[in-house]
């Protein structure tokens, strides 16, 4: 199961209580059942076993747990949508952080020697961007001069096409691929 499949089950079951919680307040609210009768049919289950107690226990947990990670999916999701802004004389241009990997994965996936990127960008308060380059390489690279060609190549590409200064750019190699020599 995918992470965005994971968020969409939890978001659908947050929504199924929520809407069950408010099935039962609307209820309450038309009289369609009394009070009385609700909270003492309540109180029977809850109270008239051990267990009950403990999996209404567990329930309270899920729904603090689940509204905890839908919060904090929020926040995610509003960093992936931060734009640099770039000012001129003629007003202002926001270059999304998408936009930005996407200039990267270009200037780097022209490189023979990489195998794969993952792009993150983090965007400055005094300006500019910070980039951290997560790559595999091929075998029998020179990774140090493989590192200075990227950073070069990348930050003079950035300025050049979008205008955005580029303060540092931070390379991990995560793999080294081993081929068959032939």
């Amino acid at each position: 199961m995918g992470k965005e499949s994971f968020n969409n089950l939890i978001f659908v079951l947050f929504l199924v209580v929520t809407i069950s919680i408010s099935g039962i307040f609307l209820a309450l609210s038309l009289r369609l059942f009394s009070l009385e009768n609700f909270f003492f049919k309540t109180n029977y289950l809850i109270y008239s076993s051990f267990i009950n107690q403990i999996v209404l226990g567990l329930v309270g947990v899920l729904l603090i747990f689940l509204a905890i990670y839908l919060i904090w999916q929020k926040t995610q999701i509003d960093k992936g949508n931060l734009s640099v802004v770039q000012k001129t004389s003629f007003g202002e241009i926001k270059i999304s952080i998408g936009s930005i990997k996407r200039l990267a994965l270009k200037v780097i996936k022209e490189m023979a020697e990489i195998t794969e990127i993952r792009p993150e960008v983090n965007i400055l308060k005094s300006g500019g961007i910070n980039i951290d380059l997560h790559l595999s390489v091929k075998q029998d690279v020179n990774i140090p001069e493989l590192s200075e060609k990227v950073q070069r190549k990348l930050k003079e590409y950035l300025l050049e096409t979008s205008g955005i200064e580029t303060k540092e750019i931070k390379i991990h190699i995560d793999k080294i691929f081993y081929g068959d020599k032939k």
